[in-house]
């Protein structure tokens, strides 16, 4: 078992490498060679793309659970899935909608799980309505279908559920509205057709969520992997822990280093 997690992660963290190409090395070494800075020109672009690549973690998270949910026969991922340049429309009517439904959850003690149902319903009767679009460029997680249920799932990734006040409300509006963009470009013959989930890798719950119910549309670390995949959560969390300083994800970081090198000569 521990094969496969190697070969996902490793694969993972090769996608993420991926983004180290020569030309961007190139580029890091124009800029840091014009620069007068004690720190050899070299460690200076490796310190950029490690800076990158550490902002870019919830990216390997992303990658990864694609990889998870491709693994497993019942699901196929769907073209959305990674993309960071999908074009999608809103009607302004459901804009509307979902900024009053977000003011709302932040002044009354709503029945999250009815609430929440009763907008995703208005938001396909309202895409069945000709009204006024609004055009987006939006990127998606990971949309993945069951083929047994015909089902299709949205995820929207991410590691911890460790966001400040503005940026958590920010996190919530977008949800909801990529999960009205999908519903009318999927084009979809009912609101449940498509499940809006709000992953957190981590089981870390910080507070409650006022805007999406907790039991039917949030799922967190091990309760996703139970629910949905053959993977035990436990045991490749374990795994995670200690593959950082393998030998062969050492052995990766090392080859991106004398790129670096031979570039820098």
């Amino acid at each position: 078992m521990h094969n496969d997690y190697q070969a996902l992660i490793y694969a993972s963290v090769q996608e993420i490498l991926k983004n180290c190409l020569d030309s961007k090395i190139t580029q890091l070494m124009q800029i840091h060679s014009q620069k007068l800075h004690f720190i050899p020109t070299k460690y200076r672009i490796l310190g950029g793309l490690l800076q990158s690549m550490n902002i870019q973690f919830g990216n390997f998270i992303e990658v990864l659970m694609k990889n998870l949910i491709a693994k497993e026969a019942r699901y196929e991922i769907l073209g959305f899935s990674g993309q960071r340049k999908n074009t999608f429309a809103l009607t302004q009517t459901n804009e509307t909608l979902i900024d009053h439904y977000i003011t709302v959850c932040q002044i009354k003690n709503l029945d999250l799980e009815s609430a929440f149902k009763q907008l995703c319903t208005q938001i396909f009767i309202n895409n069945q309505r000709e009204d006024n679009l609004i055009r987006f460029t939006h990127d998606i997680d990971l949309l993945f279908k069951d083929k047994e249920s015909q089902k299709i799932y949205y995820l929207e990734i991410k590691y911890n559920d460790d966001h400040d006040t503005g940026k958590f409300v920010d996190i919530n509006r977008k949800f909801i509205k990529t999960y009205a963009y999908l519903l009318r470009a999927l084009s979809v013959t009912t609101p449940d057709a498509l499940v809006p989930i709000l992953f957190y890798f981590t089981n870390k719950k910080m507070k409650g969520n006022i805007y999406i119910p907790e039991h039917s549309h949030i799922y967190r670390g091990q309760r996703f992997f139970d629910a949905f995949l053959n993977t035990s959560y436990t045991d490749l969390e374990t795994y995670l822990a200690s593959f950082c300083n393998s030998d062969e994800n050492i052995k990766a970081f090392d080859a991106l280093y004398s790129r670096i090198r031979s570039s820098s000569h």
